[in-house]
């Protein structure tokens, strides 16, 4: 009996549904992909948004600044490694290490961060509503004891983002850390940032910002916060470059710094 070949128009019409939904998949994955990487660098203040699910992302900074003390005027050197997981919808793991740090003649390897980010708001620019995201990280003493911590010290950051008219967006981070000095006395300390983007081209954009790395007491290390100017470009929808540079706002801050940073999605 030879085979036929004829399809039923039942048949027909399963193939057709199949090969549609196939299309809208791959339609759809080709849009996840060319969404562009959101970081939370070079600027201090982070960004609202997270990692999508099952994306990897890592920013790596290099950054070189000059001490107004211990000892004065002598330059030191970092670097900072940001790994970034998105765990499920609207949470991603992280952990951020300090690397290698050099000030004067001493070097060595910083502390160790682990912690996780909330996306709890989207933005509606039409509603004035802000994307509002949190971040719980906690600095582990995991560095070489020159620039070694003590003991865990957790910090709680919220970082708050509007969309404004003209191609700007203007950017709010308070947190609130509870720190430790050498001798081991705890203490309470608060951060905040706050940057104006302004979005030059698609790839392209500029920002200013004021940054606080700890408001304290004086016998607690005091204020540290700078004023700092910075670009970001995107080489790719998952590459950016960028780079940032302050100076300090005190004399307990940096004289002045500058940090270069690469950023890929996988």
């Amino acid at each position: 009996m030879r085979a036929s070949y004829w399809i039923k128009p039942q048949a027909w019409t399963r193939i057709v549904r199949v090969a549609a939904l196939g299309w809208g998949l791959l339609l759809g994955s080709a849009a996840f992909a060319a969404e562009p990487i959101d970081t939370d660098g070079p600027d201090f203040v982070e960004s609202s948004e997270v990692v999508p699910r099952g994306r990897f992302q890592y920013e790596l900074d290099v950054s070189a600044f000059k001490p107004r003390r211990s000892p004065p005027d002598s330059p030191g050197k970092a670097t900072t490694l940001l790994l970034k997981y998105g765990l499920i919808e609207n949470f991603e793991l992280r952990i951020q290490s300090d690397g290698y740090v050099q000030q004067g003649a001493q070097s060595g390897r910083g502390d160790t961060a682990f912690g996780i980010k909330w996306h709890s708001q989207d933005r509606d620019a039409a509603a004035g509503k802000p994307a509002v995201s949190w971040i719980l990280h906690f600095d582990t003493a995991t560095g070489t004891r020159a620039f070694q911590g003590h003991g865990t010290r957790p910090n709680l950051r919220s970082v708050i983002t509007w969309d404004l008219p003209h191609d700007l967006a203007l950017g709010l981070m308070p947190g609130i850390r509870y720190d430790a000095r050498t001798d081991g006395h705890r203490y309470p300390s608060a951060i905040f940032g706050a940057v104006l983007n302004k979005r030059i081209t698609g790839k392209f954009r500029a920002f200013i910002e004021m940054s606080a790395t700890q408001i304290a007491r004086a016998s607690n290390g005091g204020v540290l916060a700078s004023w700092d100017v910075g670009v970001a470009y995107l080489v790719t929808p998952d590459t950016q470059i960028g780079a940032r540079a302050g100076l300090g706002a005190n004399q307990n801050s940096p004289k002045n710094y500058v940090l270069f940073e690469l950023a890929q999605r996988f």
